[in-house]
């Protein structure tokens, strides 16, 4: 599986402080990655530098193409992105208009663009909500309409920087749901970025950030054996985690299981 993302020693400097120092990242194409790490670790910062919103030395290589000022409006054009609060995302009156916006610009033609609006807010079913003003919704449509926004370009990578805040449980489910489905089916590259450790169980792939440095990346069983590495950093793994690593010590299942359901048949067997 060839790389989407490759990130090859890059260094940044915040003031006085070091963020990144000779940071180097691959991330696989059609892969849905959890970036996950206490505050400070560089996490949101990464999101910044990989929309080329902060400069760093070292070569960053998205889609086949090198970072740089001739390709970074190619780069950018495919990358959807959704962030902590999407009342900053939002530039229009109505939620239709908010979604078309990107098209706009991209001088698609009205047609296609209403076509597309009408199939990506089915799709999210918020097509009862295109003709409200973004502030007058709730924390999860306002959420929904930022993703929106963010796949009606046909992205090859979306990247969520901690999105889902403003949503309850069942919404957040209903969503990461949905990005599962995308990720399969579309084959869009995902990487959530959270401090949510509940959040790593939707994807298939852990990256743990600690002070700028890799700790850990693996898939999520992989990562999630090390429950050691995340104390030591001050977060706690998901209970299906933590549960699956008693269970095997015990001897009571023989590999982690992070579904629940898997988790229930395998022990009433």
């Amino acid at each position: 599986m060839e790389n989407i993302i490759s990130i090859d020693n890059i260094s940044f400097d915040y003031g006085n402080k070091k963020i990144f120092e000779n940071f180097s990242l691959d991330i696989k194409k059609g892969t849905f990655t959890t970036i996950v790490g206490p505050n400070g670790s560089g996490k949101s910062t990464l999101v910044r530098i990989l929309l080329g919103l902060m400069k760093t030395s070292g070569k960053i290589t998205i889609n086949g193409l090198e970072m740089n000022h001739t390709n970074i409006k190619k780069i950018i054009s495919k990358i959807g992105v959704v962030f902590e609060n999407p009342d900053n995302q939002f530039v229009a009156e109505t939620v239709m208009d908010d979604i078309a916006f990107s098209l706009e610009n991209m001088q698609v033609k009205p047609k296609e663009i209403r076509k597309r609006v009408k199939e990506i807010s089915a799709y999210l079913g918020i097509d009862d909500i295109l003709n409200k003003e973004p502030h007058t919704l709730s924390g999860g449509q306002k959420q929904l309409v930022a993703l929106a926004s963010a796949l009606i370009i046909e992205p090859d990578i979306l990247i969520l920087d901690e999105a889902l805040t403003m949503t309850d449980l069942d919404t957040r489910d209903k969503i990461y749901n949905i990005l599962k489905d995308i990720n399969k089916n579309k084959k869009i590259t995902i990487i959530n970025v959270t401090h949510e450790m509940d959040e790593v169980l939707y994807g298939n792939d852990i990256i743990l950030l600690d002070q700028g440095k890799i700790v850990l990346n693996g898939s999520n069983e992989e990562v999630l054996e090390n429950e050691k590495a995340f104390n030591k950093i001050g977060l706690k793994i998901p209970f299906m985690a933590e549960l699956s690593i008693k269970l095997k010590y015990y001897g009571l299942v023989d590999k982690m299981i992070l579904n629940l359901d898997e988790m229930v048949n395998k022990l009433w067997k």
